[in-house]
Parts: C-alpha cells; structure tokens; sequence
C-alpha cells in the first residue's frame, strides 16, 4: 500500500518543551521510581488542540519533571471519533518524545539512565 494513503487524520505541530528540570543528590542509587503522567488539552479553535503532558519522577534522590506543549489539527471526512483519536493519539504521539527527552536528562555521571516503557494510550483516558 502507497505511504501517502495512509496518512493520519492527526497532525502534530509545534512539539516543544516547555520545562525539563532535574533535582538530584550527589550519589543516585539505582532503584525503584515513581512516574506520573498528566495531560490537559484545549480547544484551540475548530478540530485545533493545544495539548501539554506533564511527566513528574520521583525517587528519594531524585526527582525529574518534563512538561511538553504542541498543537493537534484534526482533518477527517468523518469527524465522529474526532475526541477520542484526540483523547488517546495525541499521548501516544507525544509520549516517545518524553521519553527520549527523559533519558537524556538523566544520562549524566553518577547514575544509571532512566529508560522509561512504552505506555498503552487505551489505559490513559
């Protein structure tokens, strides 16, 4: 099947982090973490989002928090699932990035990289 028939209803623009801050002590211990996930979406104008995630870590020497904002355009012959592709498929387009940008954070000296797993977006409404 051709790639251009297959594009997405769902597009993403303006991906962007909005803050990304680390807290730590001088030794981190390798161990269990806590992760949170929030998400607040807006109507921005017709079938326009504006969606912010915010990812909060915690563990008892460390403490990470990333918050990333980008704008959703829903296009589609048929709006009927408009809300939900919205409500699931902006997370599950965002999410890798908070991931990646998670990972970067806490590759640094003295501690062992935070890989965070994938999340299925169906248990996140």
């Amino acid at each position: 099947m051709n790639i251009n028939d297959m594009k997405s209803d769902l597009t993403m623009d303006n991906l962007f982090f909005r803050e990304c801050i680390v807290k730590r002590n001088a030794m981190i211990s390798n161990g269990e973490y806590q992760a949170d996930l929030e998400k607040d979406i807006k109507k921005a104008g017709e079938h326009t989002y504006n969606v912010e995630l915010q990812l909060s870590i915690y563990k008892e020497d460390l403490e990470v928090s990333v918050v990333a904002n980008a704008q959703f355009i829903y296009k589609a012959e048929n709006y009927e699932r408009e809300e939900s592709v919205i409500n699931n498929n902006t997370v599950a387009i965002m999410f890798p990035f908070i991931r990646s940008q998670v990972t970067l954070l806490t590759t640094q000296p003295g501690m062992a990289p935070i890989v965070l797993p994938p999340i299925n977006t169906q248990k996140y409404v």
